[in-house]
């Protein structure tokens, strides 16, 4: 059976339902009331004109600061462009409306002029780095959404809109990223042409622009381009799971797979499916809905953020309103009728509600992902359902923490086990307490605790879990009723013969075994932390080798092969409550973290926790 054509935007701007209609032309008219966006040429000016400065520029020295600052700004105006032009070129092409296809006119014109669209510097981000002799470092972010932008738009808007020197230039810009993005993979100018890393969303990013600037410019004048531009483009999809899994985790899957689905669309628009057909995009919906879990939270392992999740508004949904408008997938509408309220406000949104009576199809309550290194259960698809995520380690893990073994348990959609969460990046405490062992449910030897200043993410401290570390689940049993998962952890650690973590869950409570053996007879303080959904009282008593920690959402029972102490220790979150990137330090709340060390220095030591909802 042949598929059908996969229609153009604007054959799909021009089958949106007439209140669509209505609240694309209402966000048209709020962009007009904002002044256009346009390129800034010096530090000083990083974050006017509606550009975005990255904090953490202000934590480098003059030269890097003024290059990271203006790189990273540009992926700031592209990104926005990228949102805004598609949104008044529909406008116009419904309407007819003379002010929409002014700002068009005028925001092309300025972004004509931002040759090459990603700006050199976005690897100066710490003071140690410096701009290659050349002064190149590559096409980068920027790339991908300033093409998409200006691709999107001339694509949307009836034919003349544009006019015939404004287009010309624009496709000389376009011509020109293509040159530069195949100069630098020849040049292996960027880190992950060098090192072959399609996994990585750097890699997407500028493949998408590539793919775009030659489907609009024509393939058969750029025929060499497109096919490496699809050729990276199938390699960054080979490079994830074939059930789905993205390996810089779903945080990053909402920023790349867009990308990834932006440059599919267009490629099979012309008859070309081999990315939107591949097997990752096709299971990666059920994938990503996996990542719901009861009580209106997410699986935030990975960078990805907190876990709230809104019925309206946010990443998932504007991610699964895309791959509706995108593939046309069965999964993705059945979470927009279930888990939201239907799709997107954004122009993608808009669109897929002219396809949101069509087959639906729920994903299975529980999965097993090795490529991701995780285990998720739950035990219906309403909200106030319970659920439960394992994570391990795989060897192709990006953007991730030293979580290997972290245990999260939600019981009738009231958080129990949680973890940190991901800050920002500019967040002066996100490598100590977010990312390391320390946010997470997780072993440590020793009781080390650094300082700030002396904590690195990928050389933590002695006794702290080890960076990017392989560690293997087994599944001994998993299905409706619950599970049972082992969790090998021995690899993750320095000095040690084994850590062997059991899991066994039902709705009705969740218990972990674990059993630490060090190497060559060392003993030592042997630590556990468990995260808690709470930031209120908890009651702690017990003595030797039995205690326990109540709340009102759960009591947990702790019981160990030695004398151990059970302290409170309440620590930064950005789990229970929403953060925005640029809010203050301050602003961030704090949960309760349990942490359950030896009284005496240990070789060997099995404890036991269960935990059961109330």
């Amino acid at each position: 059976m042949m598929n059908p054509k996969t229609p153009t935007w604007s054959e799909l701007v021009d089958r949106m339902e007439a209140d669509s209609v209505r609240q694309l032309v209402a966000k048209a008219d709020e962009i007009l009331k904002a002044p256009i966006v346009r390129r800034v040429y010096r530090y000083e000016d990083v974050g006017k004109h509606r550009t975005w400065l990255d904090l953490r520029a202000k934590l480098l020295h003059e030269t890097n600061r003024r290059l990271f600052a203006l790189a990273m700004s540009d992926m700031g105006t592209a990104n926005l462009l990228s949102v805004e032009l598609p949104i008044l070129a529909a406008a116009y092409r419904r309407t007819g409306a003379e002010r929409f296809l002014s700002r068009v006119s005028t925001q092309l014109e300025e972004a004509a002029a931002w040759s090459p669209i990603q700006r050199p510097g976005w690897m100066c981000y710490t003071n140690d780095r410096s701009l290659p002799a050349d002064g190149k470092d590559g096409s980068w972010l920027a790339t991908g959404r300033g093409v998409r932008a200006i691709c999107d738009a001339l694509e949307i808007l009836p034919e003349g809109a544009c006019g015939d020197e404004l287009r010309g230039r624009l496709k000389a810009l376009l011509a020109a990223e293509i040159e530069g993005v195949v100069d630098d993979w020849r040049a292996k100018r960027q880190w992950f042409v060098r090192w072959e890393d399609p996994i990585t969303n750097q890699w997407v990013l500028p493949t998408e622009g590539l793919v775009r600037a030659c489907l609009f410019l024509g393939r058969d004048t750029h025929g060499q381009a497109y096919e490496l531009g699809v050729t990276n483009l199938l390699k960054a999809m080979d490079a994830h799971g074939a059930a789905g899994e993205f390996e810089e985790g779903i945080g990053y899957a909402a920023f790349t797979v867009d990308s990834m689905l932006h440059a599919a669309r267009a490629m099979a628009a012309q008859g070309d499916r081999r990315a939107l057909d591949h097997v990752f995009l096709r299971h990666f919906p059920q994938w990503m809905i996996h990542h719901i879990q009861p009580g209106r939270m997410t699986i935030n392992c990975f960078d990805a953020g907190g876990a709230c999740l809104p019925r309206s508004g946010g990443q998932f949904q504007s991610l699964l309103s895309l791959i509706l408008a995108c593939a046309n997938s069965a999964e993705a509408r059945w979470a927009l009728q279930e888990h939201f309220d239907g799709p997107s406000n954004d122009l993608p949104g808009l669109i897929a509600r002219a396809l949101i009576n069509g087959p639906c199809e729920a994903p299975p309550l529980f999965a097993v992902y090795d490529k991701a290194r995780r285990v998720n259960w739950r035990d219906s698809w309403n909200d106030d359902a319970t659920g439960v995520w394992i994570r391990g380690g795989h060897k192709d893990d990006q953007h991730d923490h030293q979580d290997r073994g972290h245990v999260n348990f939600v019981a009738r959609g009231r958080p129990i086990l949680i973890e940190a969460g991901t800050p920002a990046y500019h967040h002066p405490e996100i490598v100590r307490l977010f990312k390391s062992g320390v946010g997470h449910n997780v072993l440590q030897l020793g009781t080390a605790m650094p300082d700030t200043a002396d904590c690195s993410f990928d050389k933590p401290p002695l006794g702290w879990q080890k960076f990017r570390t392989v560690a293997p689940l087994t599944v001994a049993s998993l299905d409706v009723r619950g599970g049972r998962v082992i969790m090998d952890g021995t690899e993750c650690y320095d000095g040690l013969k084994l850590w062997r973590r059991e899991v066994e869950w039902t709705a009705a409570k969740l218990a972990v075994e674990d059993v630490v053996i060090l190497a060559n007879d060392r003993r030592d303080t042997l630590l556990f932390r468990w995260h808690l959904g709470t930031s209120g009282d908890v009651n702690l008593s017990g003595t030797g080798a039995r205690w326990t920690a109540e709340w009102p959402a759960a009591l947990i029972t702790l019981e160990a092969s030695a004398p151990i102490v059970v302290s409170r220790t309440d620590l930064p979150d950005h789990t229970l409550k929403a953060i925005v990137w640029d809010d203050d330090v301050a602003a961030y709340s704090r949960h309760v973290c349990l942490v359950v060390q030896t009284i005496a220095p240990e070789n060997t030591v099995k404890i036991s926790m269960q935990a059961l909802p109330r």
